[in-house]
């Protein structure tokens, strides 16, 4: 198709048509001026196909004959159709058949896969980006074009947030690092990636109306980071529901036209989140809002915004244009033919099981696993795990595992048992799930764990004679543990694992795989504890009162010891760090160092670098990672690594400049096996080339150069020597500390004695 000529025969209607959706999961398939226009179908997503989407799209009208709440019930028990009425059978049964068909005759259901929380915590690109590959393919099969939600890069700020489990990280380094790999695996399968919530979804609660009022230095350093990074890689990306400093996201041109596409360079097409609030739709197209979702959509709002001139032809242009260019690369979506059942199902399996396998973060270990094969365990409660969470990342798949089963297979069905207080008193390991459901549209009410698996624990505990105590949290992020933490003999984080996760736990839980997951986000001790506890909206404002104290930041800021820091994670071997050295190479930097696995078992180890700068001149966090690797060291061998960074890591967002800037002087380095509270100093770098901005000098304020006695003796010499009293300077630094002295004098040429000094200066 000749994209730009096909557009000048359309009419203003054809392209507002264009911009709306025509069904709740597609866009196009129509006839235009132009000619036809093929359709494209969006759905959810990110960790696998949303069978009650799919339908919708399918169904664009509900087939007469079928009741709505039977078709629902259908979907949601599709996969267990024992709970169906005979007539929901049937219904089932149709369903099937043409699902079949549309699939291309593959008779497999959809795969179930990690979200961004048990993605992070692999710390593997290349796992990720295996598992958006997978992804991609899936949607072929599914004739998707725009996969939905690939990836939700939203930092994990609040841990009570309904969605936290989609998010990758807490911290921007970690989340900007490993989200676009998702992206980049999505594409490589032909299928348009889909990065949300653009900015700032942290939150369920009232998310459609709510205000959150960010600090621009905290939007720029801890918010846009890793949306930034995948709108370098990614297709579309979809606007959020909440208004960011009093305008919503999805009209917001400062977020849309500014900073997206001005600034970072993204061509690609903005869609709406689902039912957004949109206040006019012509306006939002001249906001830098490409589509709006769901359809149908009236497109009447764009023709007279066109009309009145509020939106111009040129920027309708534009935005159909864009449209077109999605339309005519993802428009023709379908499975490869050469992509047999098998493959399809191999493929999903294999990256399913490889992202939990390496996401699974052990979190105490006394000594008693791996298990042998000799070894007894008792369930106590469920058996296997809540595999995804609720909402848009949905998934319903018959292609689950369950962990009892897992194990049976593993340690003989005799050797694993059910409610056993006898076999657990006489050694045998209690494994007891902790599930939390979690998902869209609801915040969690608070960190708590279920009375009962904390009832049941202490039970235990009281009769446990020579038994040990397994407790797997199944949850969407971060618990309470009420001092369980003591109790129990071993922990481990799976968060919402995906379909392979029963089956990665079981070869952990034995020994055939060695855990290397590490926390993408810090676990509290009491939810009081968590930087924005005091900022939770009581209604329609949020006030992001932490400002960069994000995550770890904010606990370290305030000397608040976590229960389980960022970046930690236990494994079977015993690693070591030794002989860090640095060096420089322009604005890039290193660190190599030796890792040796002092075990009898090969493993991987989450190496950590971070830097903390000595003496800021600006308030800052205490410790920013900026860099990790995960190398796969030998049992009794050892390994040189080298992780690097550019001097950009170092700087900070000065919003006086609007620009970020990096601090000349000195910052120390790190390295952590073990999380951010457990470092290992690495040495340290000097930074002569700061930015011009922070330079010593008239810039300065008044504060600022009182903190050193040469630079105020200096300019006290230039007052007495020019007739000037100096006590200017000293009331200004009584009243206002924050004058920059080129505020204060006018001509700071003249204060020659001040001039040396200041170049003399030598930043810390």
């Amino acid at each position: 198709m000749n994209i730009k000529r096909f557009l000048k025969q359309m009419t203003i209607e054809d392209k507002a048509r264009l911009l709306c959706g025509t069904t709740p999961f597609s866009i196009g398939g129509f006839e235009s001026s132009a000619g036809f226009i093929p359709e494209v179908g969006m759905q959810d997503g990110g960790t696998g196909i949303n069978l009650e989407h799919l339908l919708s799209r399918m169904f664009k009208e509900p087939p007469k004959e079928y009741r709505p709440e039977e078709i629902f019930h259908v979907i949601v028990y599709f996969y267990d159709p024992e709970k169906l009425t005979r007539n929901e059978k049937i219904i089932r049964a149709k369903l099937s058949e043409m699902l079949t068909e549309f699939r291309g005759g593959i008779d497999i259901a959809p795969g179930c896969y990690p979200p961004g929380i048990l993605l992070a915590s692999t710390w593997n690109p290349k796992v990720i980006f295996d598992t958006g590959k997978a992804l991609g393919m899936e949607a072929r099969v599914y004739r998707v074009g725009v996969l939905l939600g690939t990836p939700n890069c939203n930092i994990l700020r609040e841990p009570v947030n309904g969605r936290f489990f989609e998010g990758y990280s807490e911290d921007p380094f970690l989340a900007r690092t490993l989200a676009p790999e998702m992206c980049k695996g999505v594409e490589s399968a032909g299928v348009a990636s889909n990065v949300k919530h653009f900015a700032c979804n942290n939150l369920e609660i009232n998310r459609k109306v709510i205000n959150e009022l960010i600090a621009v230095r905290a939007l720029r350093e801890i918010y846009f980071p890793a949306f930034e990074a995948c709108a370098k890689v990614a297709s579309t990306l979809m606007s959020a529901y909440p208004a960011v400093n009093g305008t919503h996201c999805m009209e917001n041109s400062w977020l849309l036209k500014k900073v997206l596409r001005t600034e970072w360079g993204f061509e690609g097409v903005t869609v709406t989140d689902w039912e957004g609030r949109i206040k006019d739709t012509g306006d939002s197209v001249a906001s830098g809002q490409d589509i709006f979702m769901p359809g149908p959509w009236d497109p009447s709002g764009i023709i007279k915004a066109v009309e009145d001139g509020r939106l111009s032809k040129k920027d309708l242009d534009e935005a159909a244009l864009r449209v077109l260019e999605l339309i005519d690369k993802f428009g023709d979506v379908k499975a490869p033919p050469e992509l047999t059942a098998s493959k399809y199902k191999k493929t999903g399996d294999k990256a399913a099981y490889n992202a939990a396998a390496e996401g699974i973060v052990m979190l105490k270990n006394k000594g008693h696993l791996p298990l042998k094969k000799t070894s007894k365990v008792v369930f106590f409660g469920p058996e296997k795990f809540q595999d995804c969470g609720i909402g848009s990342a949905e998934v319903r798949t018959d292609r689950t595992t369950d962990l009892f089963s897992e194990l049976s297979s593993v340690l003989s069905d005799k050797n694993v048992l059910k409610n056993d207080i006898e076999a657990f008193r006489k050694g045998a390991t209690a494994v007891i799930i902790e599930t939390i459901r979690s998902g869209e549209g609801h915040d969690r009410p608070d960190l708590k764990m279920n009375p009962k698996t904390v009832s049941l624990i202490r039970k235990l505990a009281k009769n446990r004679g020579k038994g040990k105590i397994c407790l797997i949290l199944n949850t969407p992020g971060p618990v309470e543990l009420e001092g369980l933490e003591e109790t129990a003999d071993s922990i481990f984080a799976v968060f919402y694992p995906g379909m392979m996760g029963d089956r990665a736990m079981a070869d952990i839980l034995t020994g055939k795989v060695n855990p290397s997951g590490a926390l993408p986000c810090t676990f509290p001790v009491s939810y009081k504890d968590t930087p924005a506890y005091l900022c939770y909206p009581d209604k329609l404002t949020c006030n992001y009162g932490e400002g960069i104290y994000t995550g770890y930041r904010g606990y370290q800021k305030r000397e608040i010891k976590p229960l389980y820091p960022f970046g930690y994670g236990l494994s079977y071997s015993k690693f070591a760090v030794t002989d860090c050295c640095g060096a420089r190479k322009g604005n890039k930097f290193s660190v190599t160092f030796t890792v040796s696995n002092k075990s009898s078992m090969d493993g991987k180890a989450v190496v950590q670098l971070y830097a903390s700068k000595f003496k800021p001149l600006i308030p800052r966090e205490n410790l920013r990672l900026v860099g990790f690797a995960k190398p796969m060291i030998n049992a009794g061998s050892e390994a040189k690594v080298t992780v690097s960074f550019d001097k950009k890591e170092l700087a900070y967002f000065d919003e006086e400049y609007d620009k970020f800037l990096v601090e000349g002087g000195k910052y120390d380095l790190f390295v952590s096996l073990k999380g951010c509270e457990d470092i290992i100093p690495a040495g340290s770098i000097y930074i002569a080339d700061g930015s011009p901005e922070l330079k010593c000098g008239p810039s300065w304020t008044l504060e600022q150069i009182s903190g050193h006695k040469e630079l105020t003796e200096a300019l006290k010499k230039d007052c007495n020597a020019l007739g000037i009293p100096f006590n200017a300077f000293e009331i200004n630094l009584q009243y206002d500390p924050a004058m920059k002295l080129c505020d204060l004098f006018e001509d700071t040429g003249k204060l020659m004695n001040f001039g040396t000094a200041a170049a003399e200066y030598k930043e810390e």
